[in-house]
Formats: C-alpha cells, structure tokens, sequence
C-alpha cells in the first residue's frame, strides 16, 4: 500500500468518509496481499451507525468485493457494534476476535437490531451484500 494514499486515507477517512478513498485503499491491499476480492465471502465493517459513515463504507466495499461480475452470491457483511456496542479504541481486534471466532466455529453470528439498510447502501439494496441476520 503506497505510502500517500495510507495518509490520505487516514486524514480524509476520519474527518469525512470517502468511498473513493476507501475503495483505493482495499484494492491496493487486497492486491498487495495476492487476493482476489471476488473470492472473499465475509467482510467484517466496522459501521459507524452515522448517515455519512455507512454508505460511504458498504458502497465501497460493494464497488470492490462485487463489482467485477464474478460474485455468484451476496458478500456477507456484519459488525461487532450490532452485538457489544463500539469498542472505542479496540473496535478492530473486537471485530478480528469475531472473525476467529467464527473461522473456529463455522459460523457467523447473526447482527442484532438490524430492520432495514440506510438508502444510501446500495449493495445492501441490491442484493449485492447481505448482512447476516
């Protein structure tokens, strides 16, 4: 990941959620790592719960994860918040510690509360993301 768009992203991301910026970033990484992100069948968000947060995040993911054509099936999509709350600090190793959990167990736990998506989301919308209810 290249060095300015790791600063961009994190002076644009924390201020003001760029799906741009964020699709960059997952991208970059996803190819750094030699992932192909059409084989991915889980994202963990991190969903803030705010009406400029959550589009930008699920919109950027849907772009990357499921834009090519290739996907057959929705990405599940899911986040800690719905089950404890925000983490503050340690908000990411909440979420890993669940990815874990759920890599050990087969399963991935459901995300309480969940009624309907933002409009904003259009994966969700779509049916290109799915999250597990």
């Amino acid at each position: 990941m290249s060095d300015e768009c790791s600063l961009n992203c994190m002076l644009l991301g924390v201020s003001v959620p760029s799906r741009e910026l964020q699709a960059r970033l997952l991208r970059e990484l996803y190819s750094e790592a030699g992932v192909d992100p059409s084989t991915v069948s889980y994202v963990e968000l991190h969903s803030t719960g705010t009406a400029a947060g959550d589009p930008q995040e699920a919109n950027s993911i849907a772009e990357v994860f499921c834009g090519n054509g290739r996907r057959s099936t929705p990405l599940l999509v899911g986040s800690t918040k719905s089950n404890m709350g925000h983490a503050e600090a340690t908000a990411g190793l909440a979420s890993l510690a669940k990815v874990l959990i759920a890599l050990s167990d087969q399963a991935i736990p459901a995300n309480l509360h969940f009624r309907q998506p933002n409009p904003n989301c259009l994966g969700l919308l779509d049916g290109r993301l799915k999250v597990i209810i």
